[in-house]
Formats: C-alpha cells, sequence, structure tokens
C-alpha cells in the first residue's frame, strides 16, 4: 500500500510534468514516469499479497501457514522469542513466534540473521494474532512436544511441557529458606544504642540550656553534643536497616505448589509449577558475580506484565541472587529444589 500510494502520486505529477511541456518535451520527466511505474507495480504485488491474509494453523501434522506446511519432522525447533521493554514502566512487548526448520529444509520468505547454522524464520508477531499468547503456547505445548522450546539450548534440551514433575508427591510439605542473620537480636541492640545516645543528645541540650553559662563552644563544649548527635543519627539508620532485614528478609519458599522468591525488602515473586520451563542453579547470567543464584524459567505466556531479570536467546528468566546467603547455602537449597522440580531441574551449578 505505501508503495502503491506514492508511486500514484508521483506518476501524477510526472503525467502533469510531461503534459505542462508538451511542446519543450524533458527527458528528465519520460525518466521520473518510469521510476513511477515500477512502484506502482511494486506497490500493486503487495497489495497482492494482503489480499491474502496471513494464516497459522497448528495441529497433530504440523503448521500451516498461507505460503507453506511444514510437517513436525520439517521442523527443528518452535520458539516465543521476547524482547526487552523500553522502560520499565512500560508493559513488556508480546512475543514472536520463531521456527528452525530442519536441514535442508527452507520456507518462501527471508530467512533471519543469526550466529549459528540452523535456519530460523520470523513467523509472526504474537500481537497481530486474533488469539491470544497462552491458547498459542497451549497448541504449541500440545503438538509440538520437545519441538516447543521453552528455555534457551544451552540451559537445557527441550522437553514436551507436558511433562509433569514430582511436586504434589513429595513428602515434608513446603520448605522455607530464610537469611535473617539475626535482624531481630541486631534491631533490638541498635535500638539501645540509638536510645541511648540520643538520651545523651538530649541531656547535653537541656545541660546547656539550663546552664548558659557552660556552653562556651569556643571551648568545646559543642564536641560532645554533636558527636552524640552523629551517633544517634547512624544507630537510627541501622535500626531501620535491620528492622527491614527482619520483616522481610531474603527468602526462598519451594513446595508442592511452587516456588516463591523474594529479596531482601522486596516483593516475592511467586511461580507456580504448571507455570514453570526450567528452574536452574549457577552464577548469574551476563554478570560478574559469580556467587550461585536461583534463575526460573517460565513458560512463554505466563507472567506477561511482569519485567524479567535479564533475556537470554529471547526467553525470559527471573533470577534469586544469594543463595549462598541463606542457611545451608546451595548444599541445602539444591536437593530441595530438585526432588519439588524433577525433570524441570537444570544441572547448571
Amino acid at each position: 500500500m505505501r508503495w502503491t500510494r506514492w508511486g500514484l502520486v508521483v506518476l501524477a505529477g510526472s503525467l502533469v510534468w510531461l503534459i505542462g511541456s508538451f511542446g519543450n518535451a524533458v527527458p528528465g520527466a519520460a525518466f521520473v514516469g518510469i521510476l513511477s511505474a515500477l512502484a506502482v507495480w511494486h506497490g500493486w504485488n503487495d497489495l497482492r499479497k494482503t489480499r491474502r491474509p496471513f494464516r497459522l494453523q497448528i495441529d497433530g501434522r504440523g503448521i500451516t501457514l498461507h505460503d507453506a506446511v511444514l510437517s513436525w519432522e520439517q521442523i527443528d525447533a518452535v520458539a516465543l522469542w521476547h524482547d526487552r521493554a523500553a522502560d520499565s514502566d512500560t508493559t513488556p512487548p508480546d512475543p514472536r513466534l520463531m521456527l528452525w526448520t530442519a536441514p535442508g529444509v527452507t520456507l518462501p520468505r527471508k530467512q533471519d540473521r543469526t550466529w549459528d547454522a540452523r535456519n530460523r524464520y520470523t513467523l509472526v508477531n504474537c500481537s497481530d494474532l486474533d488469539q491470544s499468547v497462552s491458547q498459542l503456547t497451549t497448541a504449541l505445548a500440545k503438538h509440538g512436544g520437545a519441538r516447543f522450546e521453552t528455555a534457551p539450548r544451552a540451559v537445557r534440551p527441550p522437553i514436551p511441557v507436558t511433562v509433569a514433575g514430582p511436586e504434589l508427591s513429595v513428602p515434608g510439605g513446603e520448605r522455607t529458606f530464610t537469611a535473617d542473620q539475626g535482624a531481630g537480636r541486631k534491631a533490638v541492640i541498635w535500638t539501645m544504642l540509638a536510645l541511648l545516645c540520643s538520651a545523651v543528645f538530649v541531656s547535653l541540650n537541656l545541660y546547656l540550656i539550663y546552664h548558659p553559662d557552660k556552653a562556651d563552644y569556643d571551648s568545646g563544649a559543642g564536641i560532645p553534643v554533636t558527636v552524640a548527635a552523629l551517633a544517634a543519627l547512624v544507630f537510627w539508620i541501622q535500626v531501620r536497616s535491620s528492622y527491614v532485614r527482619w520483616r522481610k528478609p531474603l527468602r526462598l519458599r519451594i513446595g508442592g505448589a511452587g516456588i516463591g522468591m523474594r529479596e531482601v525488602a522486596g516483593e516475592e515473586r511467586y511461580f507456580q509449577w504448571a507455570q514453570i520451563a526450567t528452574v536452574s542453579v549457577g552464577p548469574q547470567p551476563y554478570s560478574s558475580d559469580s556467587h550461585p543464584c536461583l534463575t526460573v524459567w517460565p513458560l512463554p505466556g505466563t507472567h506477561a506484565h511482569d519485567h524479567p531479570s535479564h533475556l537470554s536467546d529471547g526467553h525470559r528468566a527471573y533470577v534469586l541472587p544469594g543463595l549462598d546467603r541463606l542457611p545451608g547455602g546451595v548444599a541445602a537449597v539444591v536437593p530441595v529444589l530438585r526432588a519439588y522440580a524433577g525433570e524441570r531441574y537444570a544441572e547448571t551449578a
């Protein structure tokens, strides 16, 4: 349509030019007319293509497009590719449906540029579909099996989404790991010190008020007042920090329902097992920090409005850092996580 519109405009202008200069023809006008005719022809081809609407059908036989039909044997993998939001205040954009063909199989469209030898094609932006991402995910999980990639291959080879973990059969109930590190006891100690320094500060001020003859600041009478005030300020800051760590410490919950992750003073992110594709333990990706972290890779279509911690090969990941700060560290967390996650757990530690 764009080519058609501008082609017609240029063609009309060139015709007016030719007619106006009929007695004194200008070769450039004819050249412009030829270019405009080519633009109209290109636009007309685009218009013909738009009259054939995009078609996407996913069933047990494979994937049917408006210009190609692929059986599952001709498809190496299919995935939903996520892009990062423009900023932290905007909703993450809908993913794109990507397809990797088997060796020797091509589609009548332009391939994506990739760093590997796999043939990758972008089929459609999910925002252009008349069905939701969750419906598309359900169809891919039902018919695609292990060809539906829900986490980067570098983390774990694809497995069918329908594979269930043993979370409902693990005895012992939910396990909670809390890294309060004695924050409650520290809060009490800091409070006592802050109250003591505050009392000293108030007492010194009252003494100087009722004994103005002693308020000779040139002789250093203001030094203990200043020291007491600064000490009280520092201790009250420590009280607040310890109180926050006591009320909202670093916490990890693993149970039959799912995984709950919360950083210090943060809000908990909870993932049900039915929403989780993979969980892994290891260094945080794209970070120089080598401390172990718990990473949750949710299924496409879930937690669509949450901003992920990072993206890896188009897959969203949510990270809880600081497993070494939890009681028992990684050695205590991994056995519990493996027991509940089953095949969802990726050995990356």
